[in-house]
């Protein structure tokens, strides 16, 4: 792939937000954010959540021609012949119970328009309320959950005399609609009303009717209701108005975005999970979030090679504070592909006991790419640094999920009140070796996790109460050379 054409899908498609959001990045390396705290809310705090996606029907690309999707989808009498994915409500709200998860969504209405809630102002529905069955599951087992809602793009072929294109992309609300902006607040009013959810997740924020006809109905009329919005986390406008922002991160890492090519195009992605989440814990003072399919896309069920990646980048999401949300694809009849089920199996075992150590956590304030003073053999395992009540947490993220030992190096002022150290969950206490610069420990390769080696480390860290040091301060050297406390 080119770079010039890269950053030509990017220029086309660029807000004037979103270039201030990449100038602002620029200056967060210099001049880093002291992330938020965690919250006693469960989108306050970092965690792990799940989307259940009815969008995905084999055959159809995400770019599809909606003139020939939506006559598939008609009986001969012109309405709605609804021939799935359907939904197995109950056995999604199971999987979320047995991963642990912290919250979840369900989509309820796609860019297809097809109303998975009952609604009395379109035909356009499933003929089984499946939004009142994923509420009163979700209520019984205790999960916070949210509805998926596309508020950007809607095929409903009701709106066809006023739609754009008969593509996906399809902005139906530039310019503003007053037909379409009615339709969605009386659907938001209906879903509040008849589910009472906690959180409206709506794809995509963009300067549209739409998206602040959403956001003004929500905090007029629903102020308590939680908040998201996909792609937001580009729109630096977004911050203040929402509860948390979101984007996507597709792969554990490579470029920022990379081009995929399909039949019916070519599209920018947001690739890196490692650098959208490094990036978004130096810039950001809000509640953030990264999405990631459970398959290899989210056209393409089939998971990745290694399956140990996903909890990678759900490790990495959460430790520099963000949420973490997994997209699963429903099969036509309901049932979770076979391999994402197991997906999430492998997820929801690594996560359980770690819960906490992400939850009651937040990253440590430091422009860098890893935290300055501390070096991490072999490189391919990177460093995290959080804070933790009164402690430092290291999660030694395992990019390339090889089992060899560990060694660390801890030096420099920010690491002299280091007195003890131990891996988490376990609590096997490890070895702190005073060196000239410091201290080193080495962790055995029967200790080293597939995933993220978790090494805590306590000690008087501060001494004017509990303000978290920033890690960002240049390093300064002796007037003999030498190197100072910092480096």
């Amino acid at each position: 792939m080119a770079n010039r054409e890269l950053l030509e899908a990017l220029a086309r498609g660029m807000t004037p937000e979103m270039k201030q959001f990449f100038a602002k990045a620029l200056k967060s390396r210099f001049r880093p954010a002291e992330p938020p705290a965690p919250g006693p809310e469960w989108w306050q705090k970092p965690g792990l959540g799940i989307m259940y996606q009815t969008e995905y029907r084999p055959g159809w690309h995400w770019n599809r021609d909606f003139e020939a999707f939506n006559r598939s989808m008609k009986g001969p009498d012109g309405k709605l012949a609804f021939n799935g994915p359907f939904c197995r409500v109950e056995d999604w709200v199971r999987a979320s119970a047995a991963a642990g998860v912290d919250y979840h969504i369900m989509e309820i209405k796609w860019h297809d328009g097809i109303c998975y809630f009952d609604t009395s102002l379109t035909e356009w529905k499933t003929p089984v309320d499946y939004a009142l069955q994923f509420a009163e599951a979700s209520r019984k087992a205790g999960i916070p959950f949210l509805y998926y809602y596309s508020s950007i793009f809607d095929h409903n072929p009701q709106f066809d005399p006023i739609q754009p294109s008969r593509r996906t992309a399809s902005f139906i609300g530039i310019p503003p609609k007053a037909e379409y902006e009615e339709y969605i607040k009386g659907q938001y009013r209906e879903i509040m009303e008849r589910y009472r959810p906690d959180g409206m997740w709506i794809d995509w924020y963009w300067p549209d009717g739409p998206t602040e006809a959403t956001i003004r109905f929500f905090r007029e009329t629903y102020p308590e209701v939680v908040l998201a919005f996909n792609a937001a986390n580009l729109q630096p406008g977004s911050y203040s108005r929402l509860d948390y922002t979101s984007g996507e991160g597709h792969d554990l890492d490579g470029p920022y975005l990379k081009i995929l090519k399909e039949e019916t195009g070519t599209m920018a992605v947001f690739s890196s999970t490692w650098k959208w989440a490094s990036l978004n814990r130096r810039m950001f003072t809000h509640r953030w979030e990264l999405i990631s399919p459970a398959g290899r896309w989210w056209e393409d069920p089939r998971t990745r090679d290694d399956p140990y990646d996903l909890p990678r980048m759900a490790a990495v999401t959460m430790a520099c504070g963000g949420l973490h949300c997994t997209g699963v694809a429903a099969q036509m009849d309901g049932s979770l592909y076979a391999e994402q089920a197991e997906q999430l199996e492998i997820l929801g075992a690594w996560y359980r006991p770690r819960k906490s150590l992400f939850s009651g956590s937040a990253p440590l304030p430091y422009g860098s790419a890893k935290p300055p003073g501390v070096n991490v053999t072999p490189s391919s395992v990177r460093p995290i640094a959080c804070v933790s009540g009164g402690d430092r947490i290291l999660h030694l993220v395992n990019m390339d999920g090889a089992t060899r030992p560990i060694s660390v190096e801890l030096r420099g002022r920010s690491w002299r009140a280091v007195d003890s150290a131990w891996l988490e969950p376990e609590g096997a206490p490890l070895e702190l070796k005073k060196t000239k610069a410091g201290f080193s420990l080495s962790i055995a390769k029967r200790q080293v996790d597939p995933v993220d080696t978790i090494v805590r480390l306590s000690g008087r860290f501060w001494r004017h109460g509990n303000r978290r040091p920033d890690l960002s301060a240049p390093c300064r050297k002796r007037k003999d050379g030498a190197p100072g406390p910092r480096c």
